[in-house]
C-alpha cells in the first residue's frame, strides 16, 4: 500500500508547461467590456468592518461590502459581499484572493489563508452568495457567471481605493468552483497577476451536464423534471444561454500566469473539461494528481507548496 501511494504521489509530481504564444484575442478588450472597464461609480463605497481576531500577531477582519450589481436577484434584496480578511502587519506584501468551493464551512479556505498568512502574505476570502445554491435555470446561471466578474471588480477596486490595508501584487487562489471562477477574473482584469486554479474546468454546458456532483445532479435533475426534454435539452439550454465560460475567457488570459492542478479520476469536474481549459492557455502550467475530486485534499500540502512557489517566481517574490 504505501508503495502503490509513493507511486500515485510521484506521478502527481510531474510539472506540465504549454508553450508560450501570444492570441490576437490577449492584445484586444475582453467581451465583458460591455459594462465598462471597471465599476464607474467606484469612488462610493458602502461596507461594514468587524474584527474577529486581533494580536500581536494576528488580525482577521470581516468585511461585508454592499454590491452594485443586483442581476439575478433585481430588486428583491439587497446584496452584500462578505470578506474575510487576514493582515499582515507589514504593509509590502502580496495579497492572496481566495475563491472558495461551493459549500461548507470554509475550512479549506481558512486553512489556504493561514497557510499563506503564516508566510507573510495578505489574504482575503471572498465568501460566497448562499443564495446561488437555490438556482436552476441557465438564464440565472448566465447572470450569476456575469455578476460574479462585476463583484470581483469592485473588491479590487474597494481595496485600491479605500486602501482598508495596504499590499503590492494581487495572485488569485481557487479551487473547484472557486477556480472556474478565478479563471473567468484573470481573463477579466488585468490587476491579478497571477493565479492558481484547482480541480476547474472549461465548456461548463458539457461539464455541468456530465458532472456527478451531487448538487449538480440535484439542479439539473429538478431542471429535467420542470422543463423536459432531458439530458440533452439541459445541455442545449445551457449552450444557448451560457454568454461566459471559462474557455471564452481564456484567449484573454496571459497563460504564463497561471498554474492548473487537475485531478485524473475527477468526476465532479472530469479531468477532460480541466486538460481542455489548460490547453486553452498558452504558457500556462499544470500539475495532474492520481486522485478524484474528493480525494485530492490529501494532497493540499503539496497544492499550497508549488502553488507558493509558483506564486514567488511570477510575483518575483525574493
Amino acid at each position: 500500500m504505501r508503495f502503490l501511494l509513493l507511486v500515485l504521489f510521484l506521478c502527481s509530481c510531474h510539472l506540465r508547461q504549454n508553450p508560450y504564444e501570444i492570441t490576437q484575442a490577449e492584445k484586444c478588450s475582453n467581451p465583458l467590456d460591455v459594462y465598462g472597464q471597471f465599476n464607474t461609480d467606484s469612488h462610493s463605497y458602502e461596507y461594514t468592518k468587524e474584527t474577529i481576531s486581533s494580536d500581536r500577531t494576528t488580525q482577521i477582519v470581516e468585511y461585508k461590502l454592499k454590491a452594485k450589481s443586483n442581476l439575478v436577484f433585481k430588486d428583491e434584496r439587497e446584496r452584500w459581499i462578505g470578506l474575510i480578511a487576514y493582515i499582515n502587519p507589514r504593509q509590502d506584501v502580496p495579497l492572496l484572493m481566495i475563491q472558495p468551493i461551493s459549500k461548507g464551512k470554509y475550512r479549506i479556505s481558512k486553512y489556504v489563508a493561514e497557510y499563506f498568512y503564516k508566510r507573510g502574505w495578505n489574504c482575503v476570502i471572498v465568501k460566497r452568495e448562499e443564495a446561488y445554491k437555490k438556482l436552476k435555470s441557465p438564464v440565472d446561471l448566465n447572470l450569476q457567471m456575469h455578476e460574479l466578474i462585476l463583484d470581483n471588480r469592485l473588491i479590487i477596486d474597494f481595496l485600491h481605493e479605500q486602501k482598508p490595508f495596504l499590499f503590492s501584487d494581487i495572485a488569485m487562489f481557487g479551487i473547484s468552483k472557486g477556480g472556474i471562477k478565478t479563471s473567468m477574473i484573470l481573463g477579466d482584469d488585468q490587476r491579478v497577476s497571477a493565479g492558481v486554479m484547482v480541480l476547474a474546468g472549461g465548456d461548463l454546458a458539457n461539464m455541468l451536464s456530465e458532472s456527478d456532483e451531487k448538487g449538480i445532479k440535484r439542479v439539473r435533475e429538478e431542471y429535467i423534471k420542470e422543463n423536459g426534454g432531458g439530458l440533452k435539452g439541459f445541455r442545449e439550454s445551457l449552450k444557448r444561454e451560457l454568454e461566459i465560460d471559462p474557455l471564452i475567457m481564456a484567449p484573454y488570459i496571459d497563460g504564463r500566469k497561471t498554474l492548473h492542478i487537475l485531478a485524473y479520476f475527477d468526476k465532479s469536474v472530469p479531468y477532460k473539461y480541466g486538460h481542455m481549459l489548460f490547453e486553452a492557455m498558452p504558457g500556462a502550467q499544470s500539475y495532474t494528481l492520481m486522485a478524484g475530486h474528493y480525494s485530492a485534499i490529501l494532497y493540499l500540502p503539496f497544492i499550497l507548496n508549488r502553488s507558493e512557489s509558483f506564486y514567488r517566481k511570477k510575483l518575483s517574490i525574493k
